[in-house]
């Protein structure tokens, strides 16, 4: 057996239930992302990590920050709602903050372009 880091164990079950969530089988998925179907089983069974590269493609694909894969909570469905509202505030606040953090950035670099344009 594999032993995986937290880190790793985050990013696969979050893989996982977000690709299944938006019905994409493993084969579709690999086409999408540019990956053999072998290879992305590897990565989903913890024998492969994927590098930032294709991290990035994973998140474009699924629609989401490549950080959303790797928080302690996944995104909750409708019906999965009930009794984690805490953990649900804390995912979206954890996703606006990481968010507004990629804008400021963004508004940096284009000042740092431009100086004295502002």
């Amino acid at each position: 057996m594999i032993k995986m880091t937290r880190f790793q164990e985050l990013f696969i079950k979050n893989l996982r239930f977000l690709r299944k969530k938006k019905g994409i089988s493993q084969l579709a998925f690999s086409e999408k992302i540019g990956v053999s179907p072998n290879y992305l089983n590897a990565v989903e069974n913890g024998k492969n990590f994927p590098s930032p590269d294709i991290i990035q493609k994973i998140s474009d694909s699924l629609g989401i920050l490549p950080y959303q894969l790797f928080l302690e909570y996944p995104l909750f469905g409708e019906g999965e709602r009930k009794g984690h509202e805490k953990e649900m505030l804390i995912q979206e606040l954890t996703i606006l903050r990481g968010k507004l953090l990629l804008e400021i950035d963004m508004a940096i670099e284009k000042c740092q372009e431009k100086p004295g344009n502002i």
